[in-house]
């Protein structure tokens, strides 16, 4: 039996994942994202990369002594935007510095994008916010603190499948758009936009196509992991475009929504078209689609979470965050729909279009500021932001039928769930696998690697559910 592996460096995971040609998973592995550093200034977020691959390696090793068939092919998805900095022999020169980095700050953002022509940010089919690439290459070419020599920008994916398969690092076009430096329509780095941010086009790694074969697994790593030598290792794509793999079935018009520490609504588009606020990015396999990306998701209501943990240990109390959660779960599902006239815009770190944006609450009361409502305003509003893409995309709209949600954060709440439904207006379905991301780069490396003929007909493999607890199991018809 054949096994298509996949490994997903998340912002606060690593997963790993072993599916075969039924679709069924026959292995995962999770482990924390143990690299992300400490002590560092306000607005900076960053990962030690050799820690990042170490922990990469030890998910691969445990996945590989769980497997019970023969690895085809590997993978690789994971967070999006941030750029590390390696020399000529992929050695890294700085630390990953991810897409929660704020460094450039409102000022250096205005100043990167005050150099792009409108027609060139058009073509990139999105418009760069702070923590993508190019905004963050630009404030290091700003600031003198690119490295001297010969460099290049790398995704942490790519940086680390590079490693992996002892080859140059070397760039999906799914990944090349997060950057904000490639023109999507031509399906190259644009050279205007590299301008603009300071940098050479010897500074980026060659266009691999989606699903390309980057080597295969190199002596080393195969020791590391107890996987073949030579086992085929696949180019990165990012990780909401491997999400809407693992998740949507090929040709269905669909929202696909993702919310684990932020949130995405997503569908697929027939040709390059750009709408108002929303991303245009490539789609393996040749394809495209629109993500309304918002910055609201998991980590909003964790803020919930915090706060009342915070204002517990000012009184001398405690709780655990699971009983926190389970408590608000009560008091939020308790409440009548239209939660007392409490309304939240959970904002709390800006929005990627305006990033100097904060949080509100409205039609605070002396009676409606309870824990329950906070709670679920907050899950309301999460809800709210997202469906504001689906209206200022007008008819661009697909003719939605349902929803497909994955993220843990829709997994672990209901009441999110029922946010979606009532403000969508549809059902909300999830797949029966969980690593929504993994199992979509996992089923791109069995295109790859022969396991099926085409995305399409991996995507058939995928069973779906409704969303509700106490729903029965349903196959998509």
């Amino acid at each position: 039996m054949r096994l298509a592996l996949a490994l997903d460096l998340g912002t606060t995971s690593l997963g790993a994942v072993a599916i075969d040609r039924s679709g069924a998973l026959r292995a995962h592995v999770q482990r924390p994202n143990r690299a992300h550093l400490e002590g560092l200034p306000t607005g900076r977020a960053e990962q030690n990369p050799a820690r990042l691959y170490d922990d990469a390696l030890e998910a691969l090793r445990a996945l590989a002594q769980g497997l019970d068939g023969e690895p085809a092919a590997l993978g690789l998805t994971g967070q999006m935007h941030g750029v590390v900095l390696a020399g000529p022999a992929n050695e890294p020169l700085t630390p990953l510095i991810s897409w929660q980095d704020r460094r450039a700050g409102v000022a250096g953002l205005e100043a990167f994008l005050a150099r792009c022509a409108a027609s060139d940010l058009e073509r990139a089919g999105c418009r760069p916010a702070l923590g993508y690439g190019g905004v963050t290459l630009h404030a290091l070419a700003t600031a003198g603190a690119a490295p001297q020599g010969d460099w290049l920008a790398a995704t942490i994916a790519d940086w680390v499948g590079a490693k992996l398969a002892g080859a140059p690092p070397r760039m999906d076009p799914s990944q090349a758009a997060s950057l904000g430096l490639f023109d999507v329509a031509a399906n190259d780095w644009n050279p205007h936009l590299l301008s603009a941010a300071g940098v050479c086009r010897e500074n980026l790694p060659a266009i691999a196509p989606s699903g390309a074969v980057l080597g295969g697994l190199c002596d080393e790593a195969a020791r590391e992991t107890g996987l073949p030598t030579g086992l085929p290792v696949i180019a990165y794509i990012g990780d909401n475009k491997a999400a809407v793999l693992g998740s949507l079935p090929a040709g269905e018009e669909a929202y696909q929504i993702n919310i684990g520490t932020g949130g995405q609504v997503n569908w697929p588009v027939e040709a390059f078209r750009r709408v108002e606020a929303m991303d245009t990015r490539p789609l393996p396999v040749g394809r495209l689609m629109l993500t309304g990306a918002g910055v609201s998701g998991g980590d909003a209501y964790a803020w919930v979470e915090r706060t009342l943990a915070s204002w517990l240990g000012a009184f001398g109390a405690s709780r655990s965050p699971e009983a926190i959660y389970a408590r608000l779960a009560e008091l939020a599902s308790a409440l009548p729909a239209d939660n007392d006239g409490l309304v939240a815009r959970p904002v709390f770190r800006g929005s990627r279009r305006r990033p100097s944006e904060r949080g509100s609450f409205q039609g605070v009361t002396f009676d409606n500021f309870t824990p329950g409502h906070v709670a679920r305003a907050v899950l309301e509003g999460i809800a709210a932001g997202l469906y504001e893409f689906v209206e200022s995309a007008g008819n661009a709209a697909p003719r939605a039928q349902r929803i497909i949600a994955t993220g843990n954060a829709l997994r672990r709440n209901p009441l999110l769930v029922a946010a979606l439904e009532r403000r969508f207006g549809l059902p909300v379905w999830t797949p029966d696998h969980r690593e929504e991301a993994a199992y979509g780069a996992a089923l791109l490396a069995g295109v790859s690697a022969g396991m099926w003929t085409s995305l399409a007909e991996a995507g058939a493999v995928m069973r779906l559910r409704p969303a509700a607890a106490d729903a029965p199991e349903r196959e998509r018809g």
